[in-house]
């Protein structure tokens, strides 16, 4: 007497194909996250730039001379000195290396307030020197007040800077931690 065994349907053996199917839904899952995560990285390190270190120090370096320009107002001689006349320009050709649209709109404010402090303040100042107790003039009373009035303005022009280089600072920060993960 013979046994004949009777046909196998393929859902009995599906311990057999389930480890295989199991590496196929493995490999294929990880390979769609890598290529979502490689068009990610990619699209963080355009919105970073090419030199994130370089935006970073012209913007520490702005942050500086604003602060100096608060505490004390200056004229218009002191932006056309040799270290701060490069100012503006290094922001503006760093500006074009990324593509993040909020780090570059605070780093046109940052621009856009340098020169407008710039227009703001007063011109030179001549000699002035008080002999004795020699009065002082009308003119020059009102010489006095309009410069105040502008290194006022151009103190509050320099306040707004300094809230929008912090606020690119952040972004730069968030950015290269988006992007480096530091």
């Amino acid at each position: 007497m013979t046994l004949i065994a009777a046909p196998s349907s393929g859902w009995d053996d599906w311990l057999k194909w389930m480890p295989g199917w199991l590496a196929f839904a493995w490999a294929l899952g990880n390979g769609i996250y890598l290529g979502i995560r490689r068009v990610f990285d990619r699209r963080a390190r355009l919105a970073l730039g090419a030199a994130p270190d370089d935006v970073r120090e012209a913007l520490i370096t702005a942050r500086t001379r604003f602060e100096d320009i608060v505490t004390e107002g200056r004229r218009a001689n002191w932006f056309t000195a040799e270290e701060r006349r490069e100012t503006a320009r290094a922001i503006r050709d760093l500006m074009g290396r990324g593509t993040d649209q909020t780090l570059r709109e605070h780093l046109t404010r940052v621009v856009d307030a340098w020169d407008e402090a710039f227009a703001l303040a007063p011109g030179a100042a001549g000699p002035m020197a008080q002999w004795g107790l020699q009065p002082i003039s009308p003119q020059e009373r009102e010489e006095s007040a309009r410069v105040q009035t502008q290194f006022g303005k151009e103190a509050d022009v320099s306040r707004t800077a300094l809230e929008d280089i912090a606020s690119a600072l952040t972004r730069l920060d968030e950015l290269e931690q988006r992007t480096h993960g530091r």
